[in-house]
């Protein structure tokens, strides 16, 4: 029998491995230069974080999650977001003392039951940062900023940001008041449409099936309080200081529940439509609401899948070829040993100056024919060999595998 990887999820290797590491590679240090720190959380949580703060009217959690049961009946569920877990770990852990204003950051795996698609999986590869600790505009600000930051890292300047306000627990009621009376207004709504227009209206503003016929939805702006208005306004302010363009879009919302006041994505032509690949906001209320103190939050996530794809169309991988592959092979087998030796030498300490290489071989079962078959397979750059009659003069032969060329190097000199 055969087997193949679950539908929605896929290996990953080769090329492909290395790209998401340089991702990741990238997203640290940009981390690292706003003074966030990494936190590593389980990839299965109880299933009530994640339906008490993302909402129980979500498509995630109505959906999308994968629910399970443990050997003693308590209900799991592997993680379908960032957010809420490191708010539990947070609260759990008591950082509001040890750090009050704190700057967090995580990478890793969440899992959703939805139809796969390109950059789309059921297990896939979020990267989220999260600012605890400061209700000022600032830091929704810098929020966007530090996102706009990751994906210009990987070659992603050609975005559009698109914010939001979706006012507070005081304003926020009115407004949904309105919409219900504007959508029940409307005839022949998606089955979708129908069911949110009872559980949570503003989501039927990011339904994709009747979008057109929302000619004349009420605008959110005129229902928030002054306060929201003040906070919306200032976010505004902030961004225009430092030259980043927006656009207030007030039919952007978000999918999860816990989002307060400012909201915003950041879209690229360049994974197949103008698609979001990275969104965030402000959620002062999450903290509480899983037994916390009263800590204001604002953060955001992107889709490392998402982000590849868009890197890659834009060219930022046409040049990226990995470390050097360098095969040693031997044409005497009594010199194993000290073919090994070598291996391990330049493994650790570099080959000729170079420390970005990979290193494969000495192999002892094949004929020196068949090691440079090898060689071309895991197409390696260079294989260096090790000859009876070079070795006793202090020598190596340097085979270069593109131009089929070679050469004899002083074993001191590499």
């Amino acid at each position: 029998m055969s087997y193949k990887a679950p539908r929605g999820t896929r290996d990953i290797f080769g090329i492909n491995v290395l790209k998401m590491n340089l991702l990741e590679l990238k997203a640290r240090e940009v981390f690292k230069k706003h003074g966030f720190e990494e936190v590593k959380t389980p990839i299965f949580e109880e299933a009530s974080l994640f339906t008490r703060s993302i909402g129980q009217a979500t498509d995630i959690v109505e959906k999308e999650m994968y629910i399970f049961e443990d050997k003693k009946g308590r209900k799991l569920a592997l993680r379908p977001e960032g957010t809420a877990s490191l708010a539990r770990a947070f609260v759990e852990h008591r950082m509001d003392i040890s750090n009050p204003v704190g700057r967090f950051f995580y990478i890793g795996e969440m899992f959703r039951y939805e139809r796969p698609q390109a950059g789309r999986y059921r297990q896939f590869h979020q990267i989220g940062a999260e600012f605890y600790g400061n209700s000022s505009p600032t830091a929704d600000a810098e929020i966007i900023v530090l996102a706009k930051d990751l994906l210009a890292a990987i070659g992603i300047d050609k975005i559009s940001v698109n914010i939001n306000s979706l006012g507070c627990e005081k304003c926020r009621p009115f407004f949904k008041e309105v919409l219900v009376k504007y959508f029940e207004s409307l005839h022949n709504l998606c089955q979708d449409c129908q069911r949110r227009l009872k559980t949570n209206p503003l989501r039927l503003l990011d339904c994709k099936i009747d979008s057109y016929k929302f000619t004349e939805i009420p605008k959110i702006s005129s229902c928030l309080c002054n306060s929201c208005k003040d906070d919306f306004h200032s976010v505004q302010s902030l961004l225009k200081s430092i030259g980043c363009a927006y656009t207030v879009d007030e039919k952007l919302v978000r999918g999860l529940d816990y989002y307060t006041r400012t909201i915003f994505e950041i879209c690229s032509d360049m994974v197949g439509s103008h698609d979001a690949i990275a969104a965030g906001g402000r959620y002062d209320n999450l903290v509480k609401e899983i037994g916390g103190p009263n800590i204001p939050a604002v953060g955001f996530a992107l889709g490392s899948e998402r982000v590849l794809i868009a890197a890659q169309n834009i060219g930022f991988f046409n040049n990226f070829k990995g470390p050097e592959k360098i095969f040693i092979a031997i044409a005497d087998q009594e010199l194993l040993n000290n073919a090994f030796a070598f291996a391990m030498k330049i493994a650790r300490y570099g080959f000729k100056g170079n420390k970005d290489i990979s290193v494969f071989g000495p192999v002892n079962d094949k004929n020196l024919t068949s090691q440079l078959k090898f060689a071309d397979k895991m197409q390696a750059s260079k294989t260096i060999v090790f000859a009876r009659e070079e070795f006793n003069k202090g020598k190596l032969l340097i085979k270069n595998m593109k131009n089929r060329t070679q050469e004899e190097v002083s074993i001191s000199d590499v």
